[in-house]
């Protein structure tokens, strides 16, 4: 496994917005940082799939260093549980907006200024978790309800990842077609892993 999750897709070379993607940079993540991926990346020769799919298991059981296994979408804290459903409320919020009313509100769901909310410990914890359980997800899953799991998931990734928009004014959100392709980002994962379910 190379550490190419930065990388985005071919697609972006011809036009497509980097913020349509779910990527180490885009979600602000350090993946130095990110102690369950850096052992993946220790894993090499040819029983390196071999070996990451036990630490993957070892990592969905025991945590890795800093790094815990998100099991349920009740076990993160509030309000991230309800990300997959604000993620669909959001989408599905019509017509132009302008920046300030979607602040507005957002910052009402949140109950805390949308600046705060993404500096917090809590916030960068469970992200972070969040995206190292897709990787174990990915190596080991095989059931239905894993891929609920995963998809639940990345739907919170999805949704802070539309917050980090937000807040960087990296690009528009004034419309609703601009808001749904930036809730609807595809999850970019390292080099060497399956692609998530969509």
């Amino acid at each position: 496994m190379h550490d190419t999750s930065t990388q985005l897709p071919p697609e972006s070379a011809s036009g497509t917005p980097p913020w349509h993607y779910l990527t180490l940079e885009s979600l602000g993540l350090e993946a130095a940082s990110l102690d369950f991926y850096q052992l993946l990346l220790s894993c090499t020769g040819e029983d390196a799939a071999a070996q990451m799919h036990r630490h993957a298991m070892h990592f969905r059981m025991n945590g890795c260093g800093r790094a815990s296994f998100v099991a349920r979408l009740d076990a993160l804290p509030a309000p991230l549980a309800r990300f997959p459903l604000w993620r669909t409320e959001l989408e599905g919020l019509p017509g132009d907006l302008p920046a300030a009313s979607l602040l507005e509100r957002v910052q009402g769901a949140l109950g805390q200024p949308l600046h705060a909310f993404l500096a917090s410990t809590g916030w960068k914890t469970a992200q972070a978790d969040i995206w190292q359980s897709l990787l174990a997800l990915t190596l080991t899953s095989g059931q239905l309800a894993e891929a609920a799991l995963m998809l639940q998931l990345t739907d919170v990734l999805r949704v802070g990842h539309f917050l980090r928009v937000l807040d960087g004014g990296l690009c528009s959100l004034a419309g609703h077609a601009e808001r749904r392709a930036v809730l609807g980002a595809l999850l970019v994962l390292p080099e060497g892993l399956a692609p998530l379910p969509r």
